[in-house]
């Protein structure tokens, strides 16, 4: 059985006691925020590559960087078409929240899911690689962002730290393999954090405690 050190969280929600329903004029307002800092953000970041590039080993970091960044824009651009393509109205009423699952096991991902749309909650999407996972966040701006550690490209502590600043509403669940990372992915900005301990189904009914819905 799970302990307590399985599961834990930030000790609140930043800000944010319980979750807020947005209307889809909100959510499109958050999104165009969130791809113009993004972009901003890898502007400076290609820019600082292409300062730094110096030696052959260098040539090739900056490489492997470059296609992260390459991935996290074609993540961003390919969600924010469908996104578009979805919207027939910016004034409904606000639904039900909405959360994106990163993670790279289909079996959880598919039991969490479910755990989730029983209780009311919509999964947005499913992406199992670090760098897409951050062009498809800003271009999604779900409630909640549930992610593994071990994600391909760009590991999951990363990516909660990269969305902190990209998406500074966002909340973040972790899913390690360790209880001695539990503190690594809270310090990066995770709100709550699960181990491999915690049955899907625990995990679900805990994203709904931390939205607090």
């Amino acid at each position: 059985m799970p302990d307590e050190h399985d599961l834990r969280s930030a000790g609140g929600t930043r800000g944010r006691t319980s979750w807020q329903g947005r209307s889809d004029l909100d959510l499109a307002r958050r999104q165009l925020e969130a791809v113009e800092a993004y972009n901003a953000s890898r502007r400076q970041s290609e820019e600082a590559l292409a300062a730094t590039v110096r030696s052959r080993e260098m040539r090739m970091d900056s490489a492997r960087r470059l296609e992260v960044l390459r991935r996290e824009h074609d993540a961003l651009v390919q969600r924010s078409h469908e996104q578009l393509a979805l919207t027939g109205g910016l004034l409904r009423s606000a639904g039900s929240p909405r959360v994106v699952v990163a993670h790279r096991n289909a079996w959880f991902v598919d039991r969490v899911s479910s755990g989730l749309a029983d209780r009311g909650l919509q999964v947005v999407a499913r992406v199992d690689n670090g760098a897409e996972t951050v062009g498809l966040v800003v271009a999604e701006q779900p409630d909640l962002l549930l992610v593994e550690d071990t994600l391909a490209m760009v590991p999951g502590e990363q990516v909660v730290a990269r969305l902190r600043t990209l998406c500074p509403d966002l909340l973040i669940a972790a899913h390690v393999a360790h209880g001695d990372q539990v503190d690594l992915f809270l310090r990066a900005g995770a709100a709550g954090v699960f181990t491999r301990r915690v049955p899907p189904a625990d995990v679900a009914a805990s994203i709904v405690d931390l939205l607090g819905v």
